[in-house]
């Protein structure tokens, strides 16, 4: 209970002391004290506005202005008074509180430097000789005192200072973490504020001084310890902290720079010698090494700028005892940090490059680098951590071409590791990326040339296979020659091995290496440096492998993937490959890019050859990169060549299936399959088709479209699709006759083909928009009309593409310039053809209806509107309001199907969107009404009628009371759709004979609901008696058999469920 009331007390004078900040030196200071603190109970307030009271009462006595400087005089005098006549704890605690909020109030050089100098002097005196009892907040209070009354000593004479600043330092170590913080503070604002060159020469000279007692004191008691178990384990720790915030204040200090001159160089050795001593003592706190490694870093960063025989003399040191912290799990981040700082920042690599430079000043410094990075993988005896390896992969990168100069021996090392690991690859990543960033730095040829893949004949064993997969990661920018000569006989090799073994273990172990080492393939073609002059090579050797190799078939169509997308990117023609575009590009220029693609073209026929063969007979899984390949090489090659070789794999096709006369299922299940290989053939090489190339596979598609399997009409669908993307010149040469064929076929009932049947339409769609004059759009609207047909169709995922599609029209339509801004644009047009489906303003329109189900296509036409307004931008929405308007509200006299409710819940959104104003000015009078009552129940006023409409509502026979609640768009849609459902289930026809009928079911129906209509009525009388009535007045003309079957489609409304 004591130690609790003394720390309250000690954090109340902590508080007082550090406002000062509040306090203002223009009034009283007293004054200022008894108004803040004059209420208090605590009893070190007490004391201290009865010290500030007693101190005025002096300050009067002697008529004096009461302002700072008066109250620090009459403070200081009466702390001498106390140090010498009395030990008095609460005194001496109030007066320093007092000095220390005035002191910081004292104007700037008001106070005689011999004054300051005799006041910090008694300070000193009552820091170094407190009474018995004084509080941490009380010497914390001096500290800061004797750190304010150092500014206004003269601070270019040594001698006026020096007492007050050794004391700063001394209680800079404190193990009072307050005191020594408010030292440390003071000590680094009085060195900033020395400007005389001697001044801080002394102030450096005594701070070594200490530094290097401390951190000597740290090392001995550590090695003491170290040696000899019986050393006291308290005093060890003691010195290790003291030296610890030696560190932080030396690195606050950044005194470092003061050690440029002659004069002190001793003094920087023997504090490089005493840091890098400390930190090779593990023992030592964890934070005093990082401190003391930190300092180090900065020491050379700081004479790497001055003189580099200073840096290189101690560079050595340095990088030993950091790089020693790699081995411990608690130490291994931060100095990999430091490391990874050092390598980029103080390594010049453009002095390294000349290769004779082996023995330089500068070759030393990595040597000696690269063997404390040595001396460190030595020590493990499993796989080095993850932050050593970090640092090697960062020197490997640094050194880039010449660390096959410097880290083979690292190399090596590194391999040994691999060769234990015997395969268990879960525990290396770390360091095959470390070896990988070797293969970056030097190429594949040199690490191969260090590390071989062989294979010993007279025994059948590998070496280095576990480089494989590495290589195939990390190779980038290589050779294809060095693939030819080096990497296919090592593949071979295993190959032909394989051939003689009869144990199938090891027979499976050689065709996996063999299969690794082809597998390089694509990463040697990651834009290879030799490639115009060496594709011819490879070419030769790769054709053969297409035909006959199913294993190989995969790695040499991504390979030619590779070599294609990245030349034609550096030339413009295509995005790149984006696995590829993921390593570093090499430095590719245009002339370079244009011989590759040269090279290419003139094997490109035989290659394209090759893969248009095997599409015929590769399984259904690796089509894909075969066509892709295609694709690529149909790029590169004249579209006179890739028609022969379409044209001679049709003539193939005929053949193979006139040649059986046999009218099986086989048969024709052999002639559809190889149509539908056709069709994919001709979606791969359609993009820079001729003409006369695109006429004869359109001719294809025409005929494949009549067929009736699945597959075909997917395919050529497709395929079409792909020829409109394309092809702007067959879209306008062939558009009616399009029409004509589309429009004429049935639509599709697989999902996929539908797809690209509707994918198709939007293509042609737009187009027709675009030529569209005079709003005369017949193919348009035919096209239109099927896929909002669509929309109210009973399978979800054919209601889904035709949303897609109407969707992705609009959005593309916005995007074309100036669409939104003209009145007959492109996009305006668009949204005037979905609104005829609500008005039928269009004779075309009209008939188009008649020969369709109207309530179907007014269901769809008014989902897809509401899908159109929540995608709009309010300021897109505004420009359409008055077209979307005049179609809509006809539809909200009808309550039959959900239109009338559909209504409002689009024109709530467009009131969200655009403003209820914008809405209202729109609309014709006779919906007024109607709009006003719709706003009311958004707003959310219970007494919302429907009543100004009884013209209306009398010619559609149904009104539908509002329920005073405010239903937002999500529960409308909801409703809706668990009510769309149930109607989904019942024909047509029998849905019509429903909804006519006068006293069938439906009527019981609505009765039975009447009656729970009016006993929830009865529940709820007393708080919608005013909505009651209102329904009443607005329908006083009405029957009540009318008004009984009103209630009844109110009571549906309460009791109907939400999906």
């Amino acid at each position: 209970m004591k130690k609790q009331r003394q720390h309250s007390t000690e954090e109340s004078m902590e508080e007082s002391t550090d406002a000062t900040t509040s306090f203002t030196g223009e009034s009283d200071i007293c004054q200022q004290l008894l108004d803040r603190y004059g209420k208090s109970a605590a009893s070190q307030h007490r004391h201290l506005c009865a010290t500030a009271a007693a101190t005025r009462s002096i300050i009067q006595s002697e008529s004096l202005p009461l302002t700072p400087i008066s109250y620090f005089a009459a403070t200081i005098d009466a702390l001498s008074d106390t140090s010498k006549t009395t030990h008095d704890a609460d005194a001496v605690s109030a007066l320093s509180s007092f000095l220390a909020i005035v002191l910081p109030l004292v104007p700037e050089k008001s106070i005689a430097t011999s004054k300051a100098a005799e006041a910090a002097k008694i300070v000193v005196e009552l820091v170094d000789n407190p009474c018995e009892g004084l509080s941490v907040s009380s010497v914390r209070a001096l500290v800061k005192c004797l750190g304010v009354l150092l500014d206004f000593c003269d601070l270019d004479d040594w001698k006026s200072v020096q007492l007050g600043f050794k004391t700063l330092m001394k209680y800079s170590i404190d193990k009072r973490p307050k005191v020594r913080k408010c030292a440390q503070d003071c000590v680094v604002k009085v060195f900033k504020s020395f400007q005389s060159s001697l001044v801080k020469k002394s102030a450096s000279k005594l701070f070594l001084k200490s530094f290097k007692t401390y951190m000597s004191l740290a090392v001995e008691a550590v090695s003491s310890r170290s040696t000899d178990g019986s050393k006291d384990d308290k005093f060890s720790k003691c010195e290790q902290l003291e030296a610890l915030h030696m560190l932080n204040l030396l690195k606050f200090l950044e005194i470092l720079r003061l050690l440029e001159d002659e004069s002190t160089i001793p003094d920087t050795l023997e504090i490089v010698t005493t840091l890098a001593s400390y930190i090779s003592t593990k023992q030592n706190p964890v934070d005093t090494l990082f401190s003391a490694a930190a300092l180090l870093e900065n020491f050379l960063t700081k004479f790497q700028v001055g003189d580099a025989n200073k840096w290189n003399s101690h560079y050595s040191l340095v990088i030993g005892s950091i790089a020693g912290l790699l081995t411990s799990e608690a130490t291994a981040t931060k100095a990999s940090n430091i490391l990874k700082e050092m390598i980029n920042r103080h390594i010049d690599v453009d002095i390294l490059t000349d290769e004779n430079n082996v023995e330089s000043k500068e070759s030393r410094i990595v040597k000696s680098l690269c063997d404390a990075l040595l001396k460190i993988l030595s020590t493990h005896k499993g796989t080095p951590n993850e932050h050593t390896l970090a640092v090697i992969s960062v020197l490997f990168l640094k050194l880039g071409k010449i660390s096959h100069i410097y880290m083979e021996k690292i190399l090596l090392k590194l391999a040994s590791f691999m060769t234990l690991a015997s395969g268990n690859t879960s525990d290396v990543k770390h360091l095959q990326h470390c070896i990988g960033s070797a293969v970056v730095a030097i190429g594949p040829d040199k690490v191969l040339a260090v590390l071989p893949i062989s294979l010993d004949a007279s025994d059948l064993t590998c070496s280095n296979t576990w480089l494989i997969p590495i290589l195939k990661e990390y190779v980038n920018g290589s050779s294809l020659g060095f693939f030819i000569e080096s990497i296919v006989p090592i593949a071979e090799s295993f190959q032909e091995a394989c051939q003689k073994v009869k144990k199938s273990a090891i027979r499976e172990q050689l065709q996996s290496n063999a299969r690794g080492c082809w597998g390089l393939l694509p990463s040697f073609c990651c834009y290879p440096n030799d490639m115009y002059k060496k594709f011819g090579s490879l070419a030769k050797l790769l054709i053969p492998h297409i035909k006959k190799d199913a294993i190989m078939l995969e790695y040499i169509a991504i390979a030619l993937q590779h070599l294609v997308k990245q030349n034609r990117s550096f030339l413009g023609d295509d995005q790149g490959d984006d696995e590829a575009s993921k390593l570093p590009k090499i430095s590719y220029s245009k002339k370079t890019a244009t011989k590759n693609i040269k090279a290419l073209s003139l094997w490109s026929e035989g290659l394209l050859k090759a893969f248009t063969k095997v599409l015929f007979r590769v399984p259904f899984e690796k089509r894909a990169f075969v066509k892709d390949t295609i694709k690529c090489l149909a790029s590169i090659t004249e579209s006179s060549t890739t028609k022969a070789v379409f044209v001679s794999s049709l003539k193939r096709i005929e053949v193979d299936v006139s040649g059986d006369d046999a009218k099986d299922d086989k048969s024709s299940s052999k002639k559809n399959g190889n149509r539908c290989l056709i069709l994919e053939l001709a979606s791969s090489v359609v993009g820079t088709a001729s003409m006369d190339l695109i006429d004869l596979i359109y001719s294809f598609i025409k005929e494949s479209l009549k067929e009736e399997d699945d597959h075909i009409q997917r395919e050529a669908y497709a395929t079409l699709y792909k020829i409109l993307e394309e092809s702007s010149e067959f879209r306008s040469s062939k558009f009616e006759e399009l029409m004509d064929l589309l429009l004429g076929l049935k639509s599709p009932v697989d999902i996929t083909s539908l797809r690209w049947r509707f994918s198709c339409f939007k293509n042609l769609l737009i187009h027709s928009i675009e030529i569209a004059s005079d709003g005369e759009n017949t193919y348009g609207f035919r096209m239109l009309n099927e896929i909002i047909v669509t929309l109210k169709d009973s399978k979800e995922e054919s209601r889904k593409v035709a949303y897609d599609i109407l969707i992705g029209m609009s959005c593309t339509l916005q995007k074309t310039p100036s669409s939104l801004q003209k009145e007959n644009g492109p996009y305006y047009e668009f949204v005037t053809m979905i609104m005829g489906y609500l008005s039928g303003s269009s004779p075309h329109i009209k008939s188009e209806l008649l020969h369709s189900k109207a309530i179907e296509v007014i269901k769809a036409v008014l989902g897809f509107l509401k899908v159109l307004v929540l995608s709009l931008e309010g300021k897109d929405l505004a420009s359409l309001l008055s077209d979307i308007l005049s179609g809509l509200l006809p539809w909200s006299s009808v309550s039959r199907h959900h239109f009338k409710s559909k209504v409002t819940v689009i024109l709530e959104i467009m009131m969200r969107k655009c403003g209820s104003a914008s809405v209202k000015s729109l609309v014709p009078e006779k919906y007024r009404d109607f709009v006003k009552d719709v706003l009311e129940n958004r707003e959310g006023k219970k007494n919302s009628q429907v009543g100004a409409t009884t013209k209306t509502d009398h010619e559609s026979s149904d009104t539908t009371p509002n329920s005073g609640e405010k239903r937002k768009p999500n529960e409308e849609y909801s409703r809706e759709s668990g009510k769309r459902k149930r109607e989904d289930k019942h024909s047509s026809s029998s849905y019509g004979a429903r909804k006519f009928s006068r006293g069938g079911k439906d009527v019981d129906s609505s009765k039975k609901h009447f009656g729970q209509a009016k006993s929830m009525d009865r529940k709820s009388q007393g708080t919608k008696r005013k909505t009651t009535t209102s329904f009443k007045n607005g329908t006083s003309s009405s029957s009540g058999a009318k008004k009984q079957k009103q209630w009844a489609r109110k009571g549906n409304k309460k009791n109907a469920p939400v999906t």
